[in-house]
């Protein structure tokens, strides 16, 4: 089957108050056929509503998750027309009844495949069901959830009939499963209920989330919902939270939360991210001015651990993707963020699939890590939908390193090649299969043709926003597409290069490597041209940890001294102390230098004054710089010299 559940949405619902209620139906089907009095219409060849358990309802693409004894239809099972399949309660009378309110638990996953959408609905009868009015509908949650439907409108009647409608739209979907209906009449009164507090804020859908880590200092919005669970209207109320050490508080307003309905807010002051795990709790008091009927709900929690990043350990991330893929924008989307809100944490590379961009090697190995496309794989450990990276990178980026590495990448336009060298530096004495892996990454690629449209599963709103993909058609126009990440070379192998760094391995001693001669191809964009590298775990498979570095580009001149100034120079090249400056000039000039790392960061700057023409030299000590690739960088009136350097 070529359908999957693409991601999970934890749903989180609340018993409605029991106190004080008359049921008027109650049906949970561990009978495991249908219930007395109950009946169902179908068009569908399997007979639409079955009764059993988790097991025995299930399919390979949708499976139930256990809840005893319940009531399902299965479309993905059967693949058959299940427009129309109605699950009916008996003829109810609620004469008697001032309001009516139902619970009942609920799977549901709300798909969409090949632009068909499922849907499903409680409907409600007063004609013996001749004809059904649409009450409520439900968006996509699972595993089971209570959901809670207010059938007030129909109290005084005396021949009600409620029914399940699941729709799936004419396509090929998943289903719906129910169970422990509750109709009743409730206790009259005022409940406001807080049924969520989270800790979080928008990801690039944007949609609201909370994880239970996040990085310390992180500012953070303290979303809550609270639900009204009882029949008067909730029009104020008050609101306080506490970190454990400060609260805060607000008074809400101006609202109006009708019977079953809720409502979400944000705190308006925000969590600054407390190192270690502190805990989160809401309160809601004088509601509607008084106390509710029940302050045992009033109040909810939520966990956070504030983490701190370890200096130096980047987060690498391969994205499956491709121009065919419907849903790999949401790829993109989440990859853009993470670059965006970790820049200097984040390696991404869009490795792409059966489109122009592939590059056959890498695409092969990627294929043998995922099950699905878009799919992300974090640092070779395992696959992950797109929209989790952010939660693993947290996990992640806080761990310990056994080894840093850093890496620079110089393209000389006179022979059109590149050069990537890399250094490493371990925390321990290892001894292993340890090896270098790189690649090279280009931002803002554009194509023309048909085959760099971007086929859409979001288009025209069809599956909720995301990053802006909802506003473009089914397939975006190679003109509007850019594609990031993409990778555009695989250096060595995709398991890496062999005896590229030596089986024994010593603490705090650097191990470098280059790979050389690589073709810069003419359409590459060399502004949008990144590198990027990571160490590999030989026996695992694992990444052990990576870098990223600009493309240093040179016209024609040595790699090893670029500029005008050819006469001077460094040695040597390889140190872990002193390094000695060879300054040639025609005339007498004032000089300057710095030195840069692989992102361009100055590290070290000196005036060395005024120096006499013809050649002279200077001694210092680079004992303080930390191991890796750096680049000296030598002004004077007589011109410029650049020079590339490794601190072991």
């Amino acid at each position: 089957m070529k359908k999957t559940l693409l991601s999970i949405i934890l749903g989180l619902g609340l018993l409605s108050n029991a106190g004080a209620q008359t049921s008027i139906l109650s049906e949970n089907f561990e009978g495991g056929a249908l219930p007395a009095g109950w009946s169902i219409t179908t068009l569908a060849t399997d007979g639409g509503w079955k009764f059993g358990n988790a097991t025995l309802l299930s399919s390979t693409d949708f499976p139930f998750t256990a809840h005893t004894i319940f009531a399902g239809t299965n479309d993905d099972k059967c693949n058959c027309t299940k427009s129309n399949d109605l699950l009916k309660t008996p003829m109810l009378d609620f004469t008697t009844n001032t309001n009516v309110f139902m619970s009942f638990a609920s799977f549901f996953v709300k798909g969409t495949y090949q632009a068909k959408t499922e849907v499903a609905k409680v409907v409600v009868s007063t004609n013996n069901g001749v004809t059904w009015t649409d009450v409520a509908s439900f968006p996509g949650y699972f595993p089971w959830t209570i959901n809670d439907v207010n059938l007030s409108a129909y109290a005084g009647m005396d021949s009600v009939m409620v029914g399940f409608k699941y729709n799936d739209g004419g396509g090929w979907l998943y289903g719906w499963g129910v169970d422990d209906v509750e109709i009743y009449e409730p206790q009259t009164g005022t409940d406001l209920s807080v049924s969520s507090t989270v800790v979080g804020k928008l990801d690039p859908r944007p949609s609201f989330v909370g994880y239970p880590k996040y990085l310390t200092s992180l500012p953070l919005n303290v979303q809550t919902t609270v639900k009204n669970q009882l029949t008067v209207p909730v029009t104020s109320f008050d609101f306080s939270w506490t970190d454990g050490i400060a609260s805060y508080n607000q008074t809400i307003t101006g609202i109006q939360i009708d019977p079953l309905a809720t409502y979400t807010f944000n705190s308006t002051t925000q969590y600054s991210t407390l190192a270690g795990l502190n805990t989160i709790t809401s309160t809601i008091s004088n509601v509607n001015g008084a106390v509710d009927l029940n302050p045992s709900n009033d109040a909810a929690s939520f966990e956070v651990t504030g983490l701190t990043a370890v200096p130096d350990k980047k987060y690498f991330i391969e994205e499956a993707t491709g121009t065919w893929c419907q849903w790999c924008p949401r790829g993109a989307v989440f990859m853009d963020y993470m670059e965006k809100t970790y820049p200097t944490q984040f390696v991404g590379v869009a490795v792409h699939n059966a489109d122009p961009m592939v590059v056959t090697a890498y695409d092969a190995g990627i294929g043998g890590l995922v099950a699905g496309y878009p799919s992300a794989i974090p640092n070779r450990n395992a696959e992950i939908d797109p929209s989790d990276m952010e939660g693993d990178f947290i996990d992640y980026i806080s761990t310990p390193t056994d080894v840093n590495i850093s890496g620079s990448a110089t393209l000389n336009l006179a022979t059109n090649q590149i050069t990537i060298d890399l250094s490493s530096t371990f925390s321990q004495n290892l001894t292993g299969d340890y090896r270098f892996m790189a690649v090279l990454v280009e931002d803002s690629v554009k194509g023309s043709g048909s085959t760099y449209n971007q086929v859409n599963a979001y288009g025209n709103n069809a599956a909720g926003p995301m990053g802006g993909f909802e506003s473009l058609p089914a397939s975006v126009p190679a003109a509007t597409m850019k594609y990031d990440f993409v990778n555009r070379a695989l250096l060595g192998t995709f398991t890496g290069q062999t005896a590229s760094i030596p089986a024994s391995v010593i603490s705090g001693t650097a191990y470098n490597y280059q790979f050389a001669n690589i073709p810069y191809v003419a359409t590459w964009k060399k502004d949008k041209l990144t590198g990027a590298a990571v160490v590999i775990d030989g026996s695992t498979g694992l990444v052990m940890n990576a870098t990223k570095f600009p493309i240093n580009v040179v016209t024609g001149l040595s790699t090893n001294n670029v500029g005008s100034l050819k006469g001077s120079f460094i040695f040597p090249t390889l140190t872990s102390e002193n390094i000695t400056l060879s300054v040639t000039l025609s005339k007498t000039a004032a000089v300057t230098y710095t030195i840069t790392d692989v992102l361009g960061k100055v590290v070290r700057s000196t005036n060395l004054g005024t120096i006499q023409s013809g050649t002279s030299t200077t001694d210092f000590n680079v004992n303080n710089l930390t191991s890796g690739v750096y680049f000296m960088n030598l002004v004077s009136t007589e011109g410029k010299m650049t020079q590339k350097f490794i601190k072991q």
